[in-house]
């Protein structure tokens, strides 16, 4: 199943992972499209095209306000936005978003995590990745009455703080999604807790559900190997003038040892200041700690990830046969 707006400013299209819950999707999408072709007219002083389309500039700015209210509210069914943080032992604070419907009634949460590299806690990056894909999924589960927290992954975003790269590993970010878990179960407008992780935060996902008891865990395209066997399987595939050198670089990496990388077609990934990093996620092999796992594990694929493709969702599967696994 693929979106079926075809608009070129969808994000569905781009990213293929699975935001795409029901119909209400494709029309968001259709508008957002039309307040881009308006803008461009705008832009380009046709006037009278925009005179024209006088039904369709007001529609355009009838979604754009409604987008903006404090307590959004679309297609009738209101939702609210709270800005939260979380003090770490070593004075770090991590700042994030609580999603929430205006129901006075107790409802499950959905502990959002963010992929690899510098994405935020909406989904965009420093270098020019600007989906809000993150944020559209906290929406349309606030939605269906289900709330949720998004959050900046520390060093990043509104959560940046004077940490050094060498300094930050993988299980930091296990244990910051283990301590917000602590605080939404704490929470008594939450009835059960949700991990759902995408990319990378797929695996902080499922190490933080082997270390708290959540109700459940949501996979987006989630790898089904280690990070060390990706990272060799791309190169091969589109640099493979470096994946001798690269191997060399991880097989000491995987044994615990930093490696001096002179190359710099491999600096920015295997680069000194990232290899403390890479040293403590290579520890980790998705199929084997989803294995572990003995509650409702929901997989999402997208058949056009460019990245992490399908065998990857299946591998996942093998390993927890009870996991539900949909490619979208």
């Amino acid at each position: 199943m693929h979106c079926r707006c075809r608009s070129r400013f969808c994000f569905v299209e781009d990213f293929t992972m699975c935001c795409y819950f029901n119909n209400l999707e494709i029309l968001l999408c259709r508008a957002s499209y039309k307040v881009f072709w308006i803008l461009r007219i705008q832009l380009g002083a046709v006037n009278s095209i925009l005179w024209k389309n006088k039904f369709l500039l007001l529609k355009a700015m009838l979604l754009v306000t409604i987008l903006m209210l404090p307590n959004k509210i679309v297609f009738g069914q209101a939702f609210q936005e709270e800005l939260v943080e979380m003090q770490l032992p070593q004075g770090i604070l991590i700042k994030g978003t609580i999603t929430s419907p205006t129901a006075n009634k107790p409802c499950p949460v959905v502990l959002i995590i963010s992929g690899s590299g510098p994405t935020d806690r909406n989904g965009n990056n420093p270098y020019g990745i600007s989906a809000n894909y993150l944020k559209m999924l906290a929406d349309n589960f606030a939605q269906q009455g289900i709330a949720s927290l998004r959050y900046d992954k520390r060093g990043i975003g509104a959560s940046a703080c004077k940490i050094k790269e060498k300094n930050l590993i993988f299980d930091d970010y296990v244990d910051d999604a283990s301590l917000w878990v602590t605080k939404l179960r704490q929470d008594k407008r939450f009835s059960s807790v949700i991990v759902a992780g995408h990319s990378e935060g797929a695996l902080i996902g499922i190490l933080v559900a082997e270390k708290q008891p959540i109700d459940g865990l949501i996979s987006l395209s989630g790898a089904g190997e280690s990070l060390q066997k990706t990272i060799l399987r791309q190169i091969a595939e589109r640099q493979p003038q470096i994946l001798a050198k690269s191997t060399e670089i991880v097989a000491s990496l995987e044994r615990g040892v930093m490696i001096k990388v002179d190359n710099p077609e491999l600096q920015f990934l295997f680069r000194s200041g990232v290899q403390p990093f890479l040293i403590s996620e290579f520890r980790y092999d998705p199929s084997v700690e989803i294995r572990k796992l003995k509650i409702p594990i929901l997989l999402i694929q997208g058949s056009r990830d460019l990245q992490i493709n399908e065998l990857d969702a299946k591998a996942l599967k093998a390993a927890n046969g009870k996991a539900k696994l949909v490619i979208i």
